[in-house]
């Protein structure tokens, strides 16, 4: 977690969640091979995270068009 930019946190977030979530459905496939919830369960974990990581980068966006702040120490001093 030592990258100051915005963007790039949140990538290294995204692709840390997405090795677990990845990791999960493989686990649950060994486990019980039959059944095929371990694979929705994956497909709807990376359905939201994308909905979320789209909504990061809006507001990411939305944070540096108003204020010229990309790094996460001076966006770290914003108040409600």
């Amino acid at each position: 977690m030592s990258q100051q930019s915005i963007v790039m946190l949140m990538m290294g977030l995204e692709l840390m969640v997405n090795g677990l979530v990845v990791a999960g459905g493989a686990f649950w496939f060994y486990v019980a091979p039959g059944s095929a919830d371990g694979q929705v369960l994956v497909l709807v974990a990376v359905t939201v995270m994308a909905l979320e990581m789209a909504m990061g980068f809006a507001v990411a966006t939305a944070l540096f068009r108003a204020r010229d702040v990309d790094v996460t120490d001076d966006a770290s001093e914003l108040k409600g």
